[in-house]
């Protein structure tokens, strides 16, 4: 079982160091705006509000989001203490992150499950919106790789807490 543990690390280790060295000078800031929107899931809240806003007094609407959203970041973040997983820059110092680093362990990425979250269930409660919400979902899930703070295996773990989460939120109330 540990060879399995340390081949699935090194695989990951690896798809981090491909990912992160390919750069595009003009995608960086794209990426730098999008994981500083999706901290804390802030705009799937903001989003899922101005939604609810418009569609009518649907309160099912606002709070599957809302709640999918929050208790996706208290699982990942809680995970981190049980996990406890050095982030990129602190496994290789030569990795140089284009963001202010984290202090927090790396595993589950915290964006990538409020980001699941958050495009899941606004798109199921709004298909109209599913194609701008699902890809922005998958931008900031991705922009913690591009920018150097998570792994691969970090941000797919976060993406399945959030999907997970939104998937049982919306079998209950939606």
């Amino acid at each position: 079982m540990k060879g399995v543990a340390r081949t699935v690390r090194d695989v990951d280790r690896r798809l981090f160091n491909l990912l992160f060295r390919v750069k595009w000078t003009p995608l960086t800031p794209v990426m730098k705006w999008a994981t500083r929107l999706g901290t804390a899931g802030f705009v799937w809240g903001v989003t899922a509000g101005v939604a609810f806003l418009f569609s009518g007094p649907r309160l099912v609407n606002l709070l599957v989001p809302w709640f999918a959203i929050a208790l996706s970041w208290l699982i990942a973040e809680g995970s981190k203490y049980l996990f406890n997983r050095a982030r990129p820059f602190l496994k290789n110092t030569e990795i140089e992150p284009l963001i202010r680093t984290p202090s927090s362990s790396s595993f589950p990425s915290g964006h990538s499950a409020t980001a699941a979250a958050g495009a899941i269930t606004l798109s199921i409660l709004y298909p109209l919106w599913a194609p701008l919400f699902l890809p922005g979902g998958l931008i900031i899930a991705f922009s913690r790789i591009y920018l150097g703070v998570h792994y691969p295996l970090d941000v797919l773990a976060g993406a399945l807490i959030g999907a997970a989460v939104a998937a049982v939120l919306l079998l209950i109330f939606a």
